[in-house]
């Protein structure tokens, strides 16, 4: 770093001072008592750290000491001021040869930087903010010396120190070393930052001066030390946000994409094995997430080793028991940057880093404001305001509403915090809150929306406590950000202590109605099969029916029929079902549906017929029509065409008279579907066109999009390829994300995308397709490879 130029010698004041007190038999306190100037800046003045008092300064101390007229002259004359040279300090250090990537943010600033006029009145100041390690200094430093020619009369720059070992600069002090820097003489008072302040933008004013403030500890620190003329610009780093500084640019760094991370890699290690072992390269480079800092310490290491391959680092870093104790050096460590973020925390911050420091008993890769707060045992409002400081400190990062994520190597940090501030019945005790605050939410909806006569029979009312004031679809947006990792939590409760295994039948069987609705069938058919798995599951009368029951109907959903039929059946042995004439007649007609589904027809009439003869004996109708649906079904597989219009006419004249409008449809759409499957293809569109109707009256925009599915066969059965196309899109357009119908419905397209003399969409829908079934390990991924030809 090169040092500024200065202006001229020291001044000759402080000796000429000390002469005349000495002379006068004066202690600095005594003539600082007798002449009303502060001990302080008497001792700054004679020490020299101050070269040229105010006249009236100059005036008090002449009074004080008693000077005759020749001895004022003197010491007027020694405090006298010349007129300076200008100093034009170049303080940047060198850029980063480390450096990479971070081409927008760069072409961002610089464009910024360099602006053609500056705004009058405006210092033109960005501000780079992110967590420890991740950068912005480096970004600072290659930015300031991008645009140093804009900046004729000088760079400065300055480490406020707000993260790292010792205490941040005052205020204060960082003007007194600006000022240095541009050789300003400093006040009188060295206490008086006003005073300073004000000479520091006196100096900087009319000048093109590049200010370079970098890690600053917050706003109240930088505030001051911003110049007050339009032609200077200040860039800013801190680990802090800083929206308290009004006008300011922020610019947000995240980690380092793979590429870039391989490429850091390359320039520190600095031989040819990045590139000799790209696979191991790119581990490397996400096992330190990404993370500058980790980066030029794995990199380190490998440079300081080089007999080690890179795949020796990657087991290191895999293996290790603690990740961050690889990720060290005795200058520089992950662990110790995040420490820094936490030494600097305020008052207002103490709650924020406690709830820190145990977000460790979290196991997934993002986290919601209502599981932290079920982990903390804490309010949600109070935990809200302590994971938002967090965001302010760059510790975790904001990916969403109340929805929160940290990185992997902060993640590994707080783990190990957790670890010593818990013990395990602490954390068994976090983790059975986080489940009692899924099964409320699960059984919230199944009471509000889903109910049934068994269900109701088995629930107790603290089951849903903390829920009551969520609506359905509330808490259907909750799931659709939190079952990921409600489904680890499921895997770890299968896997856990007495409590957690208990309450896994309840917790599940709360979750299925949010599958089924999702279509997220597969997903439901994992969660009932580990819930069936626990033992203390099958000791519950309760759960022992309801959870085959619901996970063959998860099962069948799903395309499983030979696992459908295998749990309906162990539901239809249950005592609790058998107790209840309406979860009898479904167990029956459910348990026909998929044994039509698997060609054994006889058997699917005797069991729909079961269920119809206990419908006609209890007087249900609704029942009895849903049990004649499958007699209809079968029928048709038989080709008893009459027998089949005769079920159909009967089930569809009762559901429509008095069917609720999810069970109109779900009657309807395989009535519509039995039809197509028997070409009569009129009959088939009537039927799913008045199913249409019935989802979109029930709200079920699943529904709607399956209704829409059938459709588009229908009418490309017909020739009718530009409908069939429209209802496919239509359909398509609901399902993405939801793996398994989406995959299904991309291959259907793909028919009558092929149909439509457009092999290349058709392929490239069957490759969409194909993607997720292999994804996911789905048997159909071989169909759906076969129709792509032999090289895939």
């Amino acid at each position: 770093m090169a040092p500024p130029s200065r202006m001229t010698p020291m001044s000759e004041f402080g000796p000429v001072l000390r002469k005349f007190r000495k002379t006068a038999g004066l202690s600095q306190e005594r003539l600082a008592a007798v002449a009303g100037v502060s001990v302080e800046a008497i001792k700054t003045l004679e020490s020299g750290r101050r070269r040229h008092p105010r006249s009236g300064t100059l005036k008090l101390l002449a009074d004080g000491l008693g000077l005759t007229e020749t001895q004022r002259s003197q010491l007027l004359a020694a405090g006298a001021r010349t007129k300076a040279r200008v100093t034009i300090p170049r303080e940047l250090p060198d850029d980063v040869y480390s450096f990479v990537g971070r081409e927008d943010q760069v072409a961002e600033l610089e464009k910024t930087f360099t602006a053609q006029e500056p705004r009058p009145g405006v210092v033109v100041t960005s501000a780079i903010g992110g967590m420890g390690g991740i950068g912005k200094t480096a970004l600072a430093i290659h930015l300031a010396h991008l645009v140093a020619d804009r900046y004729p009369d000088g760079q400065l720059y300055l480490n406020l120190g707000g993260f790292g070992p010792g205490r941040p600069l005052t205020v204060t002090e960082a003007l007194g070393r600006l000022m240095d820097s541009l050789g300003v003489q400093g006040p009188d008072d060295p206490g008086d930052s006003h005073e300073a302040a004000a000479r520091y933008r006196s100096a900087l004013a009319g000048r093109r001066v590049l200010v370079v403030l970098d890690n600053a500890a917050d706003a109240a620190q930088v505030a001051p030390l911003l110049p007050g003329a339009s032609t200077c610009a200040v860039l800013i780093t801190s680990r802090r946000t800083l929206t308290a500084l009004p006008g300011v640019a922020h610019v947000l760094l995240d980690v380092l994409p793979d590429q870039d991370g391989i490429e850091m890699l390359t320039r520190i290690v600095d031989d040819d094995r990045i590139a000799a072992d790209p696979v191991n390269a790119l581990a490397i480079v996400r096992l330190c997430g990404g993370l500058p800092l980790a980066l030029h310490l794995a990199g380190a290491r490998l440079a300081d080793e080089p007999s080690w391959g890179l795949a020796d680092l990657v087991h290191r870093l895999e293996t290790s028991r603690n990740r961050l104790d690889e990720l060290s050096t005795t200058d520089r460590d992950v662990r110790a940057s995040i420490e820094f973020s936490l030494a600097a925390a305020t008052d207002r911050d103490t709650e924020a880093v406690e709830a820190f420091k145990l977000l460790g008993l979290h196991e997934g890769d993002e986290l919601n404001v209502r599981v932290a707060a079920a982990l903390l045992d804490l309010p949600v409002d109070d935990v809200s305001l302590r994971l938002e400081r967090l965001v302010d400190l760059y510790l975790i990062e904001s990916v969403g509403p109340h929805r929160y994520r940290m990185h992997d190597l902060v993640r590994s940090y707080v783990k190990e915090t957790t670890a010593a501030l818990t013990d395990e019945r602490a954390r068994e005790a976090a983790q059975l809150r986080v489940l009692q605050l899924c099964l409320a939410m699960g059984w919230q909806t199944r009471m509000t929306r889903f109910s049934d006569d068994l269900s109701e029979a088995w629930y107790d009312a603290s089951w849903t406590t903390g829920a009551a004031q969520f609506t359905v679809d509330e808490i259907f947006a909750w799931f659709d950000e939190e079952i990921e990792e409600v489904i680890s939590a499921v895997r770890r409760a299968a896997a856990g202590g007495p409590q957690q295994r208990a309450m896994l039948a309840r917790l599940v069987l709360g979750l299925l109605p949010y599958c089924y609705v999702r279509r997220r069938h597969s997903d439901g058919v994992l969660l009932g099969t580990l819930a069936i798995g626990v033992k203390e599951s099958a000791e519950e009368p309760f759960a022992a029916a309801l959870l085959p029951f619901e996970v063959a109907q998860q099962c069948g959903s799903a395309g499983q029929h030979v696992r459908a039929v295998e749990y309906m059946t162990t539901a239809l042995a249950a005592p609790k079902i058998r107790a209840y004439d309406r979860a009898y007649i479904e167990a029956e007609v459910f348990l026909g549906h998929y044994l039509v589904e698997l060609g054994r027809l006889d058997e699917a009439i005797a069991s729909a017929g079961r269920g119809v003869e206990v419908a006609l004996r209890s007087g249900d109708e609704v029942a009895e029509a849903e049990g004649r649906l499958i007699l209809g079904l079968a029928a048709g597989r038989q080709g008893r065409t009459a027998a089949q219009d005769r079920e159909f006419d009967r089930a569809v004249e009762v559901i429509r008279r008095l069917g609720t409008a999810h069970e109109r449809y779900w009657l309807l759409c395989l009535a519509g579907l039995s039809y197509y499957e028997a070409g009569r293809l009129d009959e088939s569109s009537a039927y799913l066109e008045e199913a249409r109707a019935a989802a979109t009256e029930d709200g079920d925009e699943f529904a709607v999009a399956e209704a829409l599915e059938g459709l588009g066969r229908v009418e490309s059965a017909r020739g009718h390829l530009d409908l069939a196309e429209q209802h496919l899109r239509a359909s398509l357009q609901v399902v993405q994300g939801t793996w398994q119908a989406e995959a299904r419905v991309r291959e259907r397209l793909g028919h009558v995308l092929l149909a439509a003399a457009r092999p290349a969409e058709a392929n490239a829908q069957w490759r969409s397709a194909l993607d997720l079934l292999v994804r996911h390990g789905s048997p159909q991924a071989d169909e759906v490879r076969r129709l792509l030809g032999p090289d895939v």
